[in-house]
């Protein structure tokens, strides 16, 4: 199907002797790209092609003030049928609709029960614009599109912001959840924000194959113009993915994937055997691999060259919420608003931590280890010290970093001492430790090792090795600490089985 649309100068007056459908709507409002005339024909004229909805039955699913019902009507649809669950614009539709008479429809309904009454193949082509990522189970609803749409169904919806944002790729297969995604109301000026779940363009896809439609091969794309702003970001985002997306399927008479849901009753499907399998073995040398080159045997614990070539996934496998708390540390330095701040991370091993903060920006970086093979495999863009002690005449600094290290250092309170005198008035100390516990936290601490891939074997070689070398004082040790170092201000940031994450704040006084 081709879906290059040719209407010629007729396009200018769809909305000219009906101007009801943008002036009356409240969305002309808005600062950020108001609903006009130009707007609705650029944006409706990609959605909607002659060629697609010509003698079609068309389904709006989310209409608003049924503009779509208005072009497609007036560039030869068959008839039009509109859903919208907002009162307002129910009354707005059926009023600035009544020329088409018995060709135009508006129901005031929800969507999900308004579907699940239709009968399957009832509508020719079906349009949901600006709607699916309203809900949280995007295959749900795309299931019951699919199943009373006859020919197409026309999506137009965002691209999730992690795409955008470059932290996946446009090809990745995501559903993105936001507590934040909005939609506009249909009385006075302003949008109701909420939990939603944004499908990237492959997601789509594969829920739309899972039901027998393919995704047309004519791209739809929006013009960039003033009108379209909202749907290209041209020009005021430093994204290279647009915010929009559109995208036509067409019903294929091709067999429908299949889920595993579907496939496990009856056992149909795709197989593969565990024996000589490349993904199982591959799996299973890796794992070998990092046993091996960890030293898993009887004795002391060293942060040598085995360690560190695989130090990303040891701490990873071993550490409760590792990503979590490097994420948390950069999120507090970032609410304290320093103006170039001076960065120290003690025990900075491989550099990991000191990266994330130089790709958020920060510059003015230090790291600190006692380990000459893991400051071998660390950032090179941070000043890397090796020592024992804390390298105070490298100070004073605003930010003292200290996660899952001070727990390897027999003198600590010396070194506490140490990071406070190093610590400019207003700069914060951010410490993780793995605390004395009871037996049945870390039985849950041992269960995390478990889930993440370790053997009962490898647990209790790791628990003997580190006898004498990681040494754990309780939670009351610390916060008595603190309160004889005259830190006023100790929060706990987070906790998991055994490990704490304290916020200490230097006051000015």
């Amino acid at each position: 199907m081709n879906m290059t649309s040719n209407y010629e100068n007729k396009d200018n007056c769809v909305f000219s002797d009906c101007p009801g459908f943008y002036r009356s709507d409240n969305r002309q409002n808005r600062h950020f790209n108001p609903v006009s005339k130009e707007m609705l024909k650029d944006k409706l004229n990609v959605l909607l092609p002659q060629c697609l909805i010509k003698d079609k039955n068309i389904l709006d699913l989310g209409s608003c003030l049924g503009a779509a019902g208005q072009w497609a009507l007036y560039h030869g649809a068959s008839s039009y049928t509109g859903v919208e669950l907002q009162e307002n614009y129910v009354t707005q539709s059926r009023e600035l609709l009544k020329p088409w008479k018995s060709r135009a429809h508006i129901y005031q309904q929800d969507i999900r029960s308004f579907l699940k009454a239709e009968k399957e193949n009832t509508y020719d082509i079906i349009l949901m614009s600006g709607v699916i990522y309203l809900f949280v189970d995007p295959k749900n609803i795309i299931d019951e599109m699919c199943r009373v749409a006859k020919e197409a169904i026309v999506i137009e919806t965002t691209y999730p912001k992690s795409i955008r944002q470059g932290k996946l790729s446009p090809h990745a297969l995501i559903t993105e959840y936001s507590y934040k995604q909005e939609v506009n109301l249909s009385t006075g000026n302003e949008s109701l924000l909420g939990i939603s779940a944004t499908s990237s363009l492959r997601a789509l896809d594969l829920m739309f194959n899972l039901n027998g439609f393919g995704k047309n091969e004519h791209k739809l794309n929006f013009p960039k113009n003033k009108n379209m702003l909202n749907y290209t970001d041209e020009g005021i985002s430093e994204s290279k993915i647009p915010l929009r997306l559109a995208v036509c399927y067409l019903k294929k008479n091709t067999r429908k994937l299949n889920t595993l849901e579907n496939n496990l009753p009856d056992k149909k499907g795709f197989r593969r055997s565990w024996e000589n399998d490349p993904l199982s073995k591959k799996r299973t040398d890796e794992r070998e691999k990092i046993a091996k080159e960890s030293d898993w045997e009887i004795g002391s614990w060293k942060f040598d060259g085995k360690v560190a070539k695989n130090f990303s996934t040891i701490a990873r496998r071993e550490i409760p919420d590792y990503q979590r708390v490097i994420d948390k540390t950069i999120e507090v330095v970032k609410k304290c608003n320093f103006n170039n701040p001076k960065i120290i991370d003690v025990g900075s091993a491989t550099g990991i931590t000191l990266k994330y903060f130089h790709n958020e920006g920060y510059q003015n970086l230090f790291g600190v280890d006692n380990s000459r093979e893991m400051l071998d495999r660390s950032f090179n863009k941070a000043t890397l010290i090796y020592s024992e002690s804390f390298p105070i005449e490298h100070g004073p600094f605003d930010v003292i970093i200290a996660n899952w290290t001070l727990q390897f250092i027999r003198h600590r309170e010396n070194y506490l001492w140490q990071i406070k005198s190093s610590l400019n008035p207003g700069g914060i100390f951010i410490l993780t430790e793995k605390l004395v516990s009871s037996p049945l936290t870390h039985s849950l601490y041992d269960e995390f090792k478990r889930n993440n891939g370790m053997s009962h074997h490898e647990i209790k070689t790791k628990h003997e090795q580190l006898k004498g070398v990681l040494t754990p004082h309780s939670l009351s040790w610390y916060l008595d600490t603190f309160r004889e170092m005259e830190f006023n201000s100790v929060d706990i940031i987070n906790a998991n089985s055994a490990f704490v994450t304290f916020l200490i704040q230097h006051s000015r006084d």
